[in-house]
């Protein structure tokens, strides 16, 4: 059996592609409901108010959030490895959005 140094302890552990991307997906959608609900609402509240209220301004929001959940998601899945190490997913996700 083989032990762990200390330094192994220190590293993260890489997690296998396939659940990493399963978790990403569950996430992304989550929020992206919870955006279309936002739209939604925005919608009604432009038609029941006329023309007193725009609420163009809050869905474009809805959209930019939504672009940018898809970029990071693009980003955060890594073509050919098996497995993930999320320390180097949010070192690409903050070097490319943020």
């Amino acid at each position: 059996m083989k032990e762990s140094s200390p330094t192994d302890q220190n590293q993260p552990a890489p997690v296998p592609r396939e659940e990493f991307e399963q978790f990403l997906q569950v996430l992304t959608h989550e929020i992206r409901n919870r955006l279309s609900g936002i739209a939604l609402e925005a919608a009604d509240l432009a038609e029941v108010g006329g023309g007193q209220v725009d609420a163009g301004r809050l869905q474009q929001q809805v959209q930019d959030c939504s672009a940018f959940l898809k970029k990071v998601r693009e980003l955060a899945v890594s073509e050919g490895t098996e497995k993930t190490v999320l320390a180097e997913v949010i070192k690409r996700i903050k070097e490319r959005l943020l």
